[in-house]
């Protein structure tokens, strides 16, 4: 079996711009991946279909299978690269929240962009495979290497920073469990409502440049000055409970609140000290959100498992 972790994001800093002539809404917005994962599992099929046997641990997913962006990966591949499709059998393990701007999705199309590239030996390159999962979404180019990146057009254009360019910073991604945000929708409520600024990263870039070199970035620069999320100009006010949550992470200690995406996830930079998890656990009662202690992840998506040689893996599978 072949097990690889699949990672979320983070926006650090997004800058909504007006819309294309296409529709979409241009961008400019800093990427990144942080250390919260799902899973895929592949194996090949005992019954040697040359197709893909998709299942999850959310039934969910199962029941739309034909919709989710694993499986319309697999097939966007084989298109693409002309090759005979592998008869996969690929078990998603759901952890990172849905419709909470982490992005679990896209992470996990890319993620099965390259382990089908990886299999068929097909030699698609980074860049190659970014144009093809830019079909998949918006955000699915970015998770092709993760780490930190700059990302423009509808937010397929992807500038990987280079790697350790952002050190591990630790935060904290707070959920609420009934609050879930369709980005299509908080686009269109921000065309509604909002005026278009364009803002630069720049600031921001070189705060997490420094900060690298610095070695203590949180003791250096205010990392929290130069985040932004337009977003939160719309949505905070239509939805009252990310306000209180903003509030009840700055009581914390979190100095600065920011949706990640369209939300409804909110994350901070803090320290995993005894005196925050009390009180971010004594704000946030897990029978109404889930909160994860992790940190930024300089990668993209993580071989964890591989009980068969690629060989062996192949001949298995052909």
């Amino acid at each position: 079996m072949l097990s690889v972790q699949t990672p979320a994001k983070i926006n650090l800093f997004l800058n909504i711009r007006p819309r294309r002539a296409d529709g979409y809404h241009a961008i400019c917005s800093v990427m990144q991946a942080v250390r919260l994962w799902d899973r895929l599992d592949v194996t090949p099929r005992e019954d040697e279909r040359p197709d893909i046997q998709f299942s999850c641990n959310l039934p969910a997913f199962e029941y739309r299978a034909k919709d989710n962006l694993v499986v319309k990966a697999y097939h966007l591949f084989w298109e693409k690269s002309g090759l005979p499709p592998l008869g996969l059998k690929v078990h998603l393990q759901k952890e990172i929240p849905i419709q909470a701007g982490l992005g679990g999705g896209s992470s996990n199309a890319a993620a099965m962009l390259c382990i089908l590239n990886h299999l068929s030996h097909a030699g698609f390159n980074s860049e190659q495979l970014r144009l093809m999962a830019a079909e998949l979404g918006s955000d699915v180019p970015f998770f092709i290497t993760g780490g930190t990146a700059l990302a423009s057009g509808r937010g397929e254009l992807i500038e990987p920073l280079p790697a350790q360019f952002c050190e591990e910073l630790p935060l904290v991604i707070i959920k609420p469990l009934n609050l879930s945000i369709d980005t299509g929708l908080a686009y269109h409520r921000f065309a509604n409502a909002a005026r278009y600024e364009s803002r630069s990263p720049d600031h921001l870039l070189a705060a997490l440049k420094e900060g690298h070199h610095k070695r203590r970035l949180r003791d250096e620069v205010e990392l929290e000055s130069y985040l932004l999320n337009d977003f939160e100009r719309v949505l905070l006010p239509e939805y009252p409970m990310l306000s209180q949550m903003a509030k009840h992470m700055r009581e914390a200690g979190v100095k600065r609140p920011l949706l990640s995406g369209s939300g409804s996830a909110m994350f901070g930079f803090t320290e995993s000290s005894r005196a925050t998890r009390k009180a971010l656990q004594e704000a946030f009662p897990k029978e109404h959100y889930e909160i994860f202690w992790t940190q930024t992840y300089p990668g993209g998506p993580m071989q964890i498992t591989n009980a068969l040689s690629d060989d062996h893996m192949l001949r298995a599978l052909i």
